[in-house]
């Protein structure tokens, strides 16, 4: 006996939300085995496979709303300049603190280590909405490790046309972490390595080149350096530069987008965009 109609219909569902989830799995065994990478062609194919399972459409109510929340990057950072790993295998991706903010972070040759990237997009009171990244990171002094936060902050908006999602970046904050606020010892070695007394000598040992990209980055984006409040380094562009981001894949766990230079990158929902634990 054929099913009707309407229990055709659910039959697919079904049997598209089986092979969508199968292909996730799939594609997270690939991250697992490429250690974060998506450049390798099964990587690719398996996100050219599980786009065309997308559950929701660019236009639909519900895009905008899965859009939003807080995910945590899987994929391996893509920022220029990344150190080679120690050991083969190595995961983790390590930076020093100047390819990290441009050259304006000091003492800039500190190697930090990224212990994973999140990703907050929240509704702003202008409609368009926060594309922060949330860097959780390790900084190597010589007198021993401090967790900081490097806070990239962006905002957002979607072109209904295109349906691509143009972001804006604006800043970046060096903050110590929660645990560094909480220990006496750490706070202590934090301060002497960041300071005001930082800032003032890498500026008087800039090199003459440094003291033009400077002068060229204040001139095209306003940008500035200074020290805030609770022993933070604060990176400011006035005038915010762009890129944007094509959604490959979106639903209530899984978000995979493109950016204007070729990056994919998969992240894992962690809140839902009201932030509320999933």
């Amino acid at each position: 006996m054929l099913p009707n109609c309407e229990e055709k219909q659910d039959f697919n569902q079904s049997s598209d939300q089986v092979r969508c989830s199968q292909l996730k799995n799939h594609l997270r065994s690939l991250i697992e085995l490429h250690n974060g990478s998506t450049k390798s062609p099964d990587v690719v194919e398996a996100i050219q496979h599980l786009s065309v399972f997308c559950p929701y459409e660019e236009h639909s109510p519900e895009w905008i709303h899965l859009f939003m929340g807080e995910f945590l990057v899987q994929t391996s950072p893509n920022f220029p300049g990344r150190l080679p790993p120690k050991r083969e295998g190595d995961k983790q991706a390590q930076y020093t603190l100047g390819k990290l903010s441009f050259n304006t972070f000091h003492p800039k040759d500190l190697v930090c280590t990224l212990r994973g990237v999140r990703n907050v997009v929240a509704p702003k009171s202008d409609g368009t909405f926060t594309y922060d990244l949330i860097c959780d990171t390790i900084v190597h002094l010589p007198e021993g490790d401090v967790e900081a936060e490097i806070l990239n902050e962006s905002f957002c908006c979607k072109d209904d046309e295109s349906g691509r999602v143009t972001v804006f970046f604006t800043g970046s904050t060096l903050s110590p972490s929660s645990t560094v606020l909480a220990d006496a010892s750490k706070m202590s070695l934090w301060s002497k390595t960041f300071n005001e007394s930082t800032l003032k000598t890498a500026a008087a040992e800039r090199t003459y080149f440094g003291w033009l990209m400077d002068k060229a980055l204040k001139r095209m984006l306003g940008m500035s350096v200074r020290m805030e409040k609770r022993h933070s380094f604060r990176l400011e562009f006035n005038k915010a530069f762009r890129g944007h981001i094509d959604v490959l894949y979106l639903d209530e766990e899984m978000r995979i987008t493109k950016g204007n230079r070729g990056t994919i990158v998969i992240m894992e929902r962690i809140c839902s965009h009201e932030f509320g634990l999933i």
